[in-house]
Parts: structure tokens; C-alpha cells; sequence
């Protein structure tokens, strides 16, 4: 990934996040205004209310209870607030805790413990010792419920609590469906452009290998056409020498022919370099032996398997496996892939060639159990000029593809990150 697809990605996850912290610091300021202002609603109530209590009707019900006239006082005014006020409840509460009037429990004997002392008992001593208070939030016949105490003038220790259900319950889920459904188009819009931002990048850098591709190839041709020109020239001289060497002693005719033979297959492997340069896929050959070539080839690997220590196991039927290519593309097709599997080997390792004939084609497995190909070098892996080797050129499994796709056959790679890579070739039988 490079720095431009990471510092979109980046943008992208810091702009939700703003989106959807925005969103909630939103809300929860909203709530709190609201929290405040029904707070604020109960203590003024709760205030002008124990203002217009009598404090000889707050002794008389204290001491005499529903015996006296104080009671019925205390209840006549509370009540009215109540209704007035839409408040669900007005209660006064003595210094001990316990009930003096409860307008919800309506005209009762004093002296009963009351459910705001076991809630809030510490908002309660505030209250007590002369200040005004929030009592925290409860939940009340499943509803959420809001209370304020405030002291109570003429009863050392009373104190005066009102209770109110929140009316802006619906007014707040609106606003909570509107800032989810606001947040979620933010994001799905972030997510969008950023979507279309990646890809771009990575149409961007497709272009840009395709174009590196291409000038390395390009190059490759000038620099390939140039190097055949002048070999073939010496190639030639050193082929009719040889011919006129051949008249000679047996010996010298013998010596002669071998000569013969090097330059026409060096000559070979020059033109089929020159119509790879040239950008032209590979056409079938006359023809060649699959599996004759594939074992000379592991013949012929077989002293450097040795001096690594590798472990060659071949499974398959003999016989002869005749495919639209020559035995020196067959022989280099197999050399690159056994080379590849070879490197990739630690000291000791193990390589499987196993060769399979399906109906018309011949399958043959190339199979290592080496680290394996992490994902993002498997994707580049057979494009020209890249390779993963120190000393690689990055053309032999890129070769490889052209000389098989060429004579109608398919080469596939798969590994991953664990350990193994098997490589598969098919190829049509002629």
C-alpha cells in the first residue's frame, strides 16, 4: 500500500470519526440543556412552594398528624401546586427522612419512611443542611424521573421534593433519529469518495507499472536486437569454418559437426529471444516430448539438488508426451520452474514433480514446501522485471507463461503465506 491509498484511508477513518463524534457531543449537549432546564423547572417550584408553607401548619402535622388542622393545610396547597404545575408528585420529608404529606400517597398518617430517602439520601443531607438540589435520576412505573429538594423555612431539618416525568423524552428520540440518519449519510458519503479515491490510486499505479513494463520492455528490444545483430554475424562466419573444418580428418569432421550443432541451437535460443523482444507471442514449434524433456532436465539437476540437500520425489507414469512445442522450449520451461522451486528452499527441503495425463492434455504439478508466497508479491509474480532474487532478471516465469500459453497450455501459481507453492502446467497432447 502506498503512502497516498494509507493517508486516504487515514482521512477517511478520522473524517467518520469526526462525523460521528460530532453527532454525539451534539446530542448529549442537547440532553444536557434539557437536564438542566427540568432541574432548574423543579427547584423553582419546589422553592416557591416550601416558601408558601406555614411552619405552625408544618408543627401541627408533625406532632399531631391527621388529629390537627395542619395535615389538611399542608395537603390543600400541595395538591394545588400539584395540579397546577403538572407535577407528578410534591412530598414534605422531616429531618429524619420520613413523610409529613406525600401528595401521590394522598392524606396518611405521618412518620412513614419515604422512598426519596433510601434513593437519594445523600442529596437529601444537602438539602437538609440549606441548599437547593437535583436529586439524580430514577426510573418510576418505567419512566425516567426527575426530583429537586430544597429546605423547608420554620422546620429545621424539612425539606420539600418535587417529581416530574420529562416531557422532552420525544423530542430527543427525534433528534437522536435525526443525527443517526445525518451521521450514517455522512459516512456512507466518506466511505464513497474515498472508495472512488483508492481506486483511482490504484488505477494510477496500474498505469504507472503497465508504463514501467513497457519502457523495460521496449529497452529490452532495442538491447536484444542489437545483441542478435551482432551475433549472428560471428555465428556465421563460426558455422561456415566449421562446415570447411568438416572435410577434413575424422576426428576434425567429428569435432566440426558438434560445432555445428552449438552454433544452430545458440542461433536458436538468439531468435527466439528476438521474436520475445519484439513483443510477439511464441507460436507452436515442431513439436517436442513433455516428459522426456522434463526428466533430462531433473537429470540434469540433480548433482545441484544434491549439494543443497534437497529432496527430489517424482510420481507419474512414463511414456511419451508429444505437445506443439520444442524440446529447448519444453527444457526451458521446466529448468526455470524447478530453478524457482530450488530457491526457495531452505537447506533440506523437499520438491514433488508429479505429471498427470487427462483426456488430450498433460498436467504436470511443480510442488515445494518452502515459505510460501506472501499475497502481494503472488499478485506481481510472472510479470516481466519483477522478481524477488537478488540476481533474478524477472523474465524466466514470465517466459515460461509465453512458451506455454503459446502452444495452447495454461501455467498457474498458487500459494500463500503458509508453507508450500505448487505451480501447474497443462498442455494439449498433439
Amino acid at each position: 500500500m502506498n503512502r497516498a491509498r494509507a493517508a486516504m484511508i487515514a482521512f477517511a477513518v478520522a473524517a467518520v470519526a469526526v462525523t460521528v463524534g460530532t453527532a454525539f457531543v451534539a446530542y448529549r449537549g442537547v440532553r444536557g440543556a434539557f437536564e438542566r432546564e427540568s432541574a432548574d423547572r423543579l427547584r423553582r417550584l419546589a422553592e416557591l412552594a416550601a416558601s408558601q408553607l406555614a411552619a405552625a401548619d408544618l408543627a401541627d402535622a408533625s406532632e399531631l398528624g391527621s388529629a390537627g388542622t395542619g395535615l389538611l393545610n399542608l395537603q390543600a396547597q400541595l395538591d394545588a401546586l400539584a395540579a397546577a404545575s403538572g407535577l407528578a408528585n410534591v412530598a414534605v420529608l422531616d429531618d429524619s427522612g420520613r413523610v409529613l404529606y406525600d401528595v401521590r400517597e394522598g392524606l396518611v398518617e405521618p412518620g412513614e419512611p419515604s422512598a426519596y430517602d433510601s434513593l437519594a439520601r445523600v442529596s437529601l443531607a444537602r438539602a437538609r443542611a440549606g441548599a437547593p438540589v437535583a436529586l439524580p435520576a430514577f426510573r418510576r412505573d418505567e419512566r425516567e424521573t426527575r426530583a429537586a429538594a430544597v429546605p423547608v423555612p420554620g422546620l429545621p431539618g424539612a425539606v420539600l421534593v418535587t417529581e416530574a416525568a420529562p416531557g422532552w423524552g420525544g423530542q430527543l428520540a427525534r433528534l437522536r433519529r435525526d443525527l443517526a440518519l445525518l451521521a450514517a449519510v455522512s459516512v456512507l458519503a466518506i466511505g464513497a469518495l474515498a472508495g472512488l479515491v483508492l481506486r483511482a490510486s490504484a488505477s494510477q499505479l496500474a498505469l504507472e507499472r503497465r508504463l514501467s513494463r513497457s519502457e523495460n520492455l521496449a529497452a529490452m528490444g532495442r538491447m536484444t536486437a542489437t545483441l542478435a545483430h551482432e551475433i549472428k554475424n560471428p555465428l556465421a562466419i563460426i558455422r561456415g569454418s566449421a562446415k570447411r573444418l568438416a572435410r577434413l580428418e575424422p576426428e576434425a569432421r567429428a569435432m566440426a559437426d558438434s560445432v555445428v550443432e552449438e552454433v544452430d541451437r545458440l542461433s536458436a535460443t538468439v531468435n527466439r529471444y528476438l521474436q520475445f523482444a519484439r513483443g510477439g507471442a511464441p507460436g507452436p514449434g515442431a513439436g517436442g516430448d513433455a516428459l522426456a524433456t522434463l526428466a533430462a532436465t531433473l537429470d540434469l539437476l540433480t548433482e545441484e539438488f544434491r549439494a543443497r540437500g534437497v529432496t527430489l520425489v517424482r510420481a507419474g507414469e512414463a511414456g511419451a508426451a508429444p505437445v506443439a512445442l520444442d524440446d529447448a522450449s519444453l527444457k526451458q520451461v521446466w529448468l526455470n520452474l524447478v530453478q524457482n522451486a530450488v530457491e526457495a528452499l531452505a537447506e533440506g527441503g523437499r520438491i514433488e514433480v508429479s505429471w498427470t495425463r487427462l483426456e488430450r492434455r498433460l498436467r504436470v504439478v511443480v510442488a515445494d514446501d518452502g515459505p510460501g508466497v506472501p499475497d502481494e508479491v503472488r499478485a506481481r509474480l510472472g510479470e516481466p522485471f519483477f522478481t524477488t532474487r537478488a540476481q533474478g532478471t524477472g523474465l524466466g516465469l514470465y517466459r515460461s507463461r509465453q512458451l506455454v500459453q503459446g502452444a495452447g497450455g495454461s501455467l498457474e501459481l498458487s500459494s500463500g503465506p503458509g508453507p508450500g507453492t505448487r505451480v501447474t502446467v497443462e498442455l494439449p497432447l498433439a
